[in-house]
């Protein structure tokens, strides 16, 4: 079975928890397993990251330089396989940095079903989905202090 995206865990690289509402259940995308390219453009600027976690509302991607927060945005999610691009806009709402990488947090202006999409059919096939009773879960922001807004 395939194991590409899993329900969020409660840890960061930083270790940083807070216990936030969720507006839907988040996946993992374990980025050594099958990277999933993001392109986002923002300000002008196009930046290569990778989805760190995704749900219906938002998602976290891993970038090697940072895009300045408060912003508006175009996602580009492409399928591994080259086959399928899913553009979104987006929110770009915070950003960390841990250990030279840097992490930030996107809202999407419309809730997303992926269903029909390559990332609907990695949710569908995941190993180990599962989704809390109460659809609260424990989110992180490396490196952050305060809790995040849910997306």
């Amino acid at each position: 079975m395939l194991d590409l995206l899993r329900p969020s865990q409660p840890s960061s690289p930083s270790g940083t928890k807070a216990r936030v509402q969720r507006q839907s259940p988040r996946y993992s995308v374990p980025v050594l397993d099958v990277p999933i390219r993001v392109e986002v453009l923002a300000g002008g600027s196009r930046y290569p990251a990778q989805l760190w976690d995704v749900s219906q509302h938002g998602a976290c991607l891993l970038l090697h330089a940072p895009i300045p927060p408060n912003q508006s945005a175009l996602l580009s999610i492409l399928a591994p396989t080259g086959c399928e691009t899913i553009d979104l806009p987006a929110q770009l709402i915070w950003l960390d940095s841990v250990m030279g990488a840097y992490y930030a947090g996107v809202r999407f202006v419309q809730g997303v079903d992926f269903g029909p999409t390559f990332l609907g059919t990695l949710i569908r096939n995941a190993d180990t989905f599962s989704r809390a009773n109460d659809r609260s879960e424990v989110a992180w922001r490396p490196g952050a202090v305060q809790a995040p807004l849910p997306y």
